[in-house]
């Protein structure tokens, strides 16, 4: 669940950028082609799509509008001649259940989004259309470069045995990676380097634990919960893929096959450096039973200063500890992830698609489904004057963009912040930031940087060596470990993965608290096997045979 907390904020994050970036208007776009023609085929006359469709609390419609008839319905009609008809609508919470109820009945509209599991059940029903010749005669240019901003991972998810059977609801999978944040201020005061490597980094928690530059009569080097690998603030994969370790992923191994990063020989190296800071008094002994609200308490209260976690971490919840009284009195930053070798480390990532958009075997009219795709993709990345509407976000209207049928988001959008906000920073001139979102970024970090302290959390995110320009350097030096399994999770896997989680997280966090030995991981390897692993590793390399066709 923190997983796919983080994943939905990173969602969120992603389309604000879209949504404030579409709504405003682009003058240079005035001699773009109609939407109609950059559609595809010609349109015929009004056509029907029927469709099952999630009521989200947030949106708020403009009077005598509703989910079935709105603004946004109106311009699709108005500019594809597609007329949306909804079959049924649920809130939400009830939208996955109803869906299933749909796909059990054997009776699904034209078009609706479903989760992977859903997905691969309506391709063994044979309920859903092979999408992969009028995806190809229809996408626009513009569309199938946009959908493969990633290298092509979120729309190959999408295909099996060849075909595409399915629109991913593409989004920004870098969001997830991590960085190491650590405080500056106590860097200078006991006269330490930044770190480059991982062994920098340890001896600067080492410091850090032992030298108490708070002041405080004890301090630690990292601030570990209970929740140690799914923790989503507080990320302690990051360490560990400074082993080259990919815990909770599936990697390839020498052979080809796949097999799980939780028991590979990296993750006992990692294990084994905190299990030595442990007992070196550098991890505080009470972890197991703290959750990130107790733990930051520690970092609140001057006692750590080294944390892994996302781009987002300053604004939650270092700003907190941060900013007092208006003054900056903790002067966190980021850093890439470090290698503890010659090799370097890369910041594990999923593939960052929630649900994918089917299509009706029964459909008559799938190449209308294709327009829709290719008129998000142009209102959004290239948006004209009458496309606001698209996008309406007033105080009459909000979170219109959630009433358009298909919503793919940027998958590198955030990440090139990274490029163009720190060029402008430096240079003292936003004329190139394009857009609402950069602009608005730029201004907030002037803000801090004329005096504003409040606007500090902006600072270190999307600043100058900031964490968007280390996501962006991350790309740039291939530095993302994607997980190579990203199918739905078969009978083994839902069975018996619960049990093996739970067995690995009380191993590992006896080991790191020195209750047992290090060699304690040989036998979890052992166990994880003989309780499942062995039957899911089966399971996993039989789906990747069939997803590599």
């Amino acid at each position: 669940m923190k997983r796919m907390s983080r994943l939905v904020l990173s969602c969120v994050l992603i389309v604000v950028l879209a949504v404030v970036s579409a709504c405003s208007s682009n003058n240079s776009n005035e001699g773009a082609t109609t939407p109609a023609t950059e559609s595809g085929a010609a349109v015929s006359g009004p056509v029907e799509i029927t469709m099952a469709r999630e009521s989200e609390a947030d949106v708020k419609y403009l009077p005598g509008e509703s989910i079935d008839k709105n603004s946004v319905s109106d311009a699709i009609e108005r500019d594809l001649g597609i007329k949306i008809k909804n079959v049924w609508v649920a809130e939400t919470a009830q939208y996955e259940q109803k869906t299933q109820m749909s796909i059990s009945s054997n009776n699904i509209p034209d078009l609706m989004a479903v989760t992977m599991a859903q997905l691969q059940q309506l391709i063994e029903a044979d309920m859903i259309m092979d999408l992969t010749d009028v995806y190809e005669k229809n996408a626009s240019a513009e569309t199938k470069a946009y959908l493969t901003g990633d290298g092509g991972k979120q729309i190959e998810s999408a295909k099996f045995e060849g075909k595409l059977m399915a629109i991913p609801q593409t989004n920004g999978p870098y969001g997830a990676s991590t960085q190491v944040w650590i405080r500056r201020d106590w860097l200078k005061q006991l006269n330490l380097p930044e770190p480059k490597t991982m062994q920098d980094v340890l001896a600067i928690a080492e410091a850090f634990a032992k030298k108490d530059p708070g002041g405080t009569g004890k301090s630690y080097a990292l601030p570990l919960t209970k929740d140690l690998l799914k923790d989503v603030t507080f990320d302690m994969r990051g360490f560990f893929n400074s082993y080259h370790a990919y815990p909770t992923q599936w990697i390839k191994d020498s052979s080809g096959k796949l097999v799980s990063g939780d028991i590979q020989p990296e993750m006992k190296q990692a294990l084994k450096q905190l299990q030595d800071m442990y007992k070196d008094g550098q991890i505080d002994p009470e972890f197991a039973v703290k959750d990130l609200v107790k733990e930051n308490e520690l970092l609140a209260t001057n006692k750590i200063g080294v944390v892994y976690g996302p781009f987002w971490l300053s604004a939650y919840p270092l700003l907190g500890n941060a900013v007092k009284d208006g003054k900056l009195v903790q002067d966190w930053w980021p850093y890439p992830i470090t290698s503890i070798d010659d090799k370097p480390a890369k910041s594990q990532i999923e593939l960052g698609v929630q649900k994918y958009y089917v299509v009706s075997k029964n459909s008559k009219n799938s190449e209308a489904v294709i327009k829709l795709l290719n008129k998000w993709v142009q209102a959004y990345t290239n948006p004209t004057e009458t496309d606001k509407v698209y996008f309406l976000q007033n105080e009459e209207a909000v979170s219109y963009w959630k009433l358009s049928p298909i919503r793919v988001t940027s998958q590198t959008e955030t990440i090139l912040l990274g490029d163009t906000v720190p060029k402008a920073v430096l240079a003292k001139d936003p004329s190139t930031l394009t857009g609402v979102e950069a602009p608005n970024r730029y201004g907030k970090i002037m803000k801090y940087l004329d005096g504003e302290v409040g606007e500090w959390a902006e600072y270190p995110i999307s600043g100058p060596d900031g964490a968007f320009s280390i996501m962006y350097d991350y790309l740039q030096k291939d530095l993302y470990h994607f997980n190579e399994f990203y199918g739905s999770p078969g009978t083994n896997m839902m069975e018996k993965r619960p049990v093996l989680e739970a067995k690995m997280s009380e191993v590992f966090i006896k080991i790191i608290m020195n209750q047992v030995s290090i060699d304690e991981f040989d036998k979890f390897v052992v166990e994880w096997k003989k309780l499942g692993g062995d039957a899911i590793t089966a399971e996993v390399n039989e789906w990747y045979a069939s997803a590599s066709k």
